[in-house]
């Protein structure tokens, strides 16, 4: 398996609140976050991993060497403005071995929970794809929305159509069958807000009679850290905790 992780952009609201570098290279617990992020990912880095950065933001800072020092045999894709998400992960394409499952993951959160385990039991379960939710019901969220079996029947993007967020972890049996759906979404042409996300790859997979399943965590699993009121809140919870 590929594990894909997309740390490429999205560090303006850590730009405005002054903090002099991007968001992969935020500090906690003295480390940066994309340290973090793949440092959780834990068995899963044993094999290929793949880590999609901003090609302005690492020639300045360095990141795919911090990456390196985490994960040696990790490969770095360098990419430019791209429209989205998923544009950001099909560059990646030619480090993929398509007839591999894929794991993407973003590289500004992580859970705490056995994302091996999790993987491990949608490989086992005759399905096509996955991806790990939560309950909520904020538009900040894609969702997914499930039928009697537990099975996706759809996907949206900033739009709560159902109590089940998706945490931004995606698993696919074949990395092509990702690849396929992307393109076409990008065809159709339905981006949010301008963009392209991962999560409506989804609705592609059920139009082909894919079986997507899901892996259910609780809400204080889930660490999103996009914005850095969201990283210091996690901090002064972690420094309570040790307190106590």
């Amino acid at each position: 398996m590929t594990t894909l992780v997309l740390a490429a952009g999205g560090s303006t609201p850590y730009q405005d609140a002054g903090y002099p570098y991007p968001k992969e290279l935020a500090e906690l617990d003295g480390q940066p976050l994309i340290e973090h992020v793949l440092t959780r990912l834990g068995q899963l880095t044993k094999e290929p991993i793949v880590v999609v950065l901003d090609a302005v933001a690492d020639r300045k800072y360095c990141i795919a060497d911090v990456v390196r020092l985490v994960v040696p045999a990790a490969a770095g894709v360098r990419v430019g403005a791209t429209s989205g998400a998923a544009c950001s992960a099909l560059c990646a394409i030619g480090e993929v071995e398509l007839d591999r499952d894929l794991l993407i993951v973003n590289g500004d959160q992580f859970i705490d929970a056995d994302l091996h385990g999790i993987v491990q039991r949608w490989r086992s379960s005759n399905l096509d794809g996955g991806t790990v939710v939560f309950d909520a019901t904020h538009p900040r969220w894609s969702y997914v929305r499930v039928d009697t079996d537990g099975l996706v029947v759809e996907a949206a993007e900033k739009r709560p159509i159902s109590r089940l967020a998706t945490a931004g972890i995606y698993w696919f049996r074949r990395a092509r069958d990702f690849f396929d759906a992307t393109e076409a979404m990008i065809l159709h042409g339905s981006p949010k807000e301008g963009a392209f996300y991962i999560c409506p790859t989804l609705n592609e997979l059920v139009l082909a009679g894919k079986r997507i399943g899901i892996a259910t965590i609780r809400r204080d699993e889930y660490h999103s850290f996009k914005f850095p009121d969201e990283l210091e809140e996690f901090v002064r919870e972690r420094r309570a905790g040790v307190g106590r």
